[in-house]
């Protein structure tokens, strides 16, 4: 589990760090292709960390519960239910997974940037799940 909770860790540092990176003001100075670039960058961060949190939370829920399931939604329930998030981190976190799924599918660039601008959100959430888990473990 450490390293699971690790690499979580790593992964939520770099991505909230560029979920909170105020694009608008780049977008001053900087070639709008490479504003493009940054923001593609942010929801591939998200995606992954995402991806890291919900498999920890996997593996901490069937150590702590006892509970073994297998996709990321009722991972997350599991959490919510063994009482470890409130009940709006846990909206949060269906969310997120439904906007990662989003994410590859996504042709109209007014709902990716819509997407984008929860990222900051999420990453709020992440951290108190990867606080939680850490708590648990001392």
């Amino acid at each position: 589990m450490d390293v699971r909770l690790r690499s979580f860790a790593e992964a939520l540092e770099n991505f909230a760090y560029l979920a909170n990176v105020d694009m608008r003001a780049l977008a001053a100075t900087l070639d709008p292709r490479l504003i493009d670039g940054l923001q593609n960058g942010k929801a591939q961060k998200f995606q992954y960390t995402l991806e890291l949190c919900w498999k920890a939370i996997k593996v901490f829920v069937k150590q702590h519960e006892g509970i073994d399931e297998a996709s990321p939604k009722k991972v997350v329930k599991a959490f919510y239910l063994a009482g470890y998030i409130s009940e709006d981190d846990y909206l949060g976190m269906i969310q997120a997974i439904d906007d990662r799924n989003k994410l590859s599918h996504i042709y109209e660039k007014r709902e990716f940037d819509l997407i984008i601008a929860r990222l900051a959100r999420y990453a709020e959430i992440l951290r108190r799940d990867l606080d939680t888990m850490q708590q648990a473990a001392i």
